[in-house]
Parts: structure tokens; C-alpha cells; sequence
């Protein structure tokens, strides 16, 4: 199956280290430990990272702030929000605000 390069910018509170973990192996398979680094970018003031994916797989993937579970996004209230999802394609920009962790 052919890849394409995915781009991932994170918008997030929270300065340090994040991660993005998802459902397919580039992306940790949801193991947190294998969780992809983001690095920060001081001209678009998000986190990013580019990462070959399978052309037309289904992404599923969740922003942590370390590599546990402990510290996955979550909503306003402090509540569990949805996975992310996108269709790998080429030119896939994936653009995410993170409320809190």
C-alpha cells in the first residue's frame, strides 16, 4: 500500500512536550509510549509533525501531554472528547485546537 506524508499542527494551552498516538502503527497503534513527538514551531505558534500514513486509511488519533493516558486531551469541563478522524489523502494538512489537558 503506498503512503503519503500527513501533517499534523496542534494548537494547544499548554507548553512542553505533546505527543499524537493513534490507531495505526506510525502513530503508536494507542500505545502512548510510541506516541509521536510534536515539535513546536515559533512562526505558526502550533506544535507539528509530518508522518508517512497508508493512502485512504481511516486515522483515528488523541493529543497527550506525556506519553500516558493520564494526560490526554480533554474538553472545556474536563471531559473525554472524541477521537480525531481523518482519511489519509495526499497533501493531508490535520489542523487541531486542544482545550486542556
Amino acid at each position: 500500500m503506498a503512503n503519503t506524508k500527513v501533517e499534523f499542527l496542534v494548537k494547544s494551552p499548554v507548553k512542553g512536550d505533546l505527543f499524537v498516538v493513534g490507531n495505526v502503527t506510525a502513530l503508536g497503534a494507542w500505545d502512548p509510549a510510541k506516541g509521536v513527538k510534536l515539535s513546536y514551531c515559533e512562526e505558526c505558534g502550533c506544535y507539528t509533525a509530518s508522518k508517512l500514513l497508508p493512502v485512504d486509511e481511516n486515522v483515528e488519533f488523541k493529543v497527550l501531554a506525556g506519553k500516558t493516558w493520564d494526560a490526554v486531551e480533554k474538553g472545556a469541563w474536563g471531559e473525554d472528547v472524541a477521537n480525531h478522524a481523518f482519511v489519509a489523502a495526499k497533501g493531508t494538512k490535520v489542523e487541531v485546537e486542544v482545550v486542556k489537558f
